[in-house]
């Protein structure tokens, strides 16, 4: 069995880690589809999109089953980025919630026009920074595939 950050894992473990990482994976790409298509403008159904980063099927993983793995600095490296998406979702989400009926003096003349621009480019801003730090998490999810590929 070899050890891996002060814990040992037989090939049979460490076979079934990489399997549930990469479902993990899996789930998150799909959340993260999901996030996309709200902000096209697609409606999603309740539950696609779990704004709290315990709920989604990747949280579910990282604070069940995953925490096998807690000892490895790899492993903990993925919990920053995730509640970051979670928590730039939830600022999409009320972004979004706020800016389909603006307040009266935004809709004057003029204001209008200087209200949704600014508010599109926060959205986009929030877009870009939801794609980079996924970009991060997936990235995190390699290092640990790797960790756990070198010591099998």
């Amino acid at each position: 069995m070899p050890l891996i950050a002060n814990i040992y894992l037989s090939e049979a473990d460490n076979e079934k880690f990489l399997q549930q990482i990469g479902r993990a994976r899996n789930a998150h790409l799909r959340w993260r589809a999901y996030a996309q298509a709200l902000l096209s403008g697609h409606e999603i159904e309740e539950g696609q999109l779990p704004l709290e980063h315990t709920d989604c099927q990747f949280g579910r993983w990282y604070y069940g089953a995953g925490q096998a793995l807690t000892t490895l600095p790899a492993f903990r490296a993925v919990e920053s980025p995730h509640r970051q998406l979670h928590q730039i979702c939830l600022d999409l989400f009320r972004l979004l919630k706020h800016s389909q009926t603006p307040p009266f003096w935004q809709q004057l003349p003029g204001l209008k026009n200087k209200h949704d621009a600014k508010k599109t480019a926060l959205i986009q801003q929030q877009a870009t920074q939801l794609t980079n730090v996924s970009t991060e998490l997936l990235k995190a999810l390699d290092t640990l595939e790797q960790q756990l590929r070198s010591a099998g």
